[in-house]
């Protein structure tokens, strides 16, 4: 029984009498089945098209286009895929453009964002919540005089995935270019299942290294103290390729059994080594009014250096979770239906 308004159950299965066994079974006029129950339970009508969706001889398919997604070198796209982002905030089209590709892809940017402080929360809650962190709920990447992360200086970033010194690493991320007249820092994008595919394929026990040890991933201020212990690759239930946690400025000592390390550094240095390859490397400029957003658990982000002596760089970024991407997909699809 489901509550009309709020579509969520009223009753648990353990509620239903025990032993519940069909009495007899009918169609409608319309199709749909008629069940009567023993002992006396409340009749249940089932529409054909609930049957077909959820009949139990159905290949189970994913619900949200992330597992089917198309993995990528730098020979495959010449650049993020680009949606016009102009009118993102009032055109549900546009917004379903550039998430089809954010979930497809990995990665996805929006062009002619206005660059206005503030303006990427406004967009990404086009998507949903925000997922605050010690940065806040957005955060500015521009140079600082006390910089309390690599990212606020003008050196070159190596390909990394945010916050892997988290439980949760987040599942989005986003940056929005407000001002860029620096010399360099081209921004740098690889999709890091391809990288580990493609490892798996050419050797399994690297694969497997990264797939079982753990390593430490910790990050100290005045008021937080981060760490989290994960292998590098991760997978989920169904053992799919799920996430990649690569976030080398944040690493921690190893705690690993002495005779494991050995392994763990060569496996490491093997997937550096790899990520580094030019033919995995996606680079591109960051143009005022470009919103790019990516999978913090697949792409691996970075970017050159550049020279701070003229001109200024300013990008705001914030975060959110794929639970978004796939409920904002869905609802989108719907609206189409309805």
């Amino acid at each position: 029984v489901t509550n009309s308004l709020t579509r969520e159950r009223e009753i648990d299965y353990i509620d239903l009498p025990a032993g519940i066994t069909i009495r007899q079974a009918t169609l409608s006029d319309r199709g749909a089945l008629i069940i009567q129950w023993a002992p006396e339970w409340p009749e249940s009508c089932f529409q054909p098209g609930w049957l077909r969706a959820h009949d139990y001889s159905n290949t189970p398919l994913p619900d949200d286009g992330l597992r089917v997604a198309r993995h990528w070198t730098a020979g495959d796209i010449a650049e993020p895929p680009t949606t016009d982002g102009r009118d993102v905030l009032t055109n549900d089209d546009v917004l379903e453009s550039w998430l089809q590709d954010l979930a497809q892809y990995g990665l996805a940017r929006l062009s002619n964002v206005t660059p206005e402080d503030g303006m990427v929360a406004e967009v990404v809650r086009r998507i949903g919540p925000i997922r605050p962190t010690n940065f806040g709920f957005t955060y500015d990447v521009k140079i600082t005089s006390n910089p309390d992360s690599n990212a606020y200086t003008s050196m070159a970033l190596d390909s990394h995935t945010d916050l892997a010194t988290r439980e949760y690493q987040p599942g989005l991320q986003f940056l929005h270019c407000l001002e860029n007249s620096t010399t360099g820092g081209a921004g740098t994008m690889v999709d890091g299942f391809r990288v580990v595919q493609d490892i798996k394929t050419e050797n399994p026990d690297v694969f497997e290294t990264l797939a079982s040890l753990e390593w430490t991933f910790t990050n100290r201020a005045v008021d937080t103290d981060y760490r989290w212990l994960t292998p590098l690759i991760i997978h989920d239930r169904d053992g799919q390729l799920s996430e990649l946690r690569l976030t080398g400025f944040l690493r921690g000592p190893l705690a690993l059994p002495f005779d494991k390390t050995e392994a763990a550094y060569n496996a490491y240095r093997y997937l550096m080594e790899k990520v580094r390859q030019p033919e995995y490397r996606l680079i591109f400029d960051y143009r005022p009014g470009d919103l790019v957003a990516y999978d913090n658990r697949r792409i691996l982000h970075g970017r050159e250096a550049f020279s701070s002596d003229k001109g200024e760089r300013w990008l705001q970024g914030c975060y959110s979770e794929r639970d978004e991407l796939r409920s904002r997909l869905r609802v989108l699809a719907r609206n189409h239906r309805a």
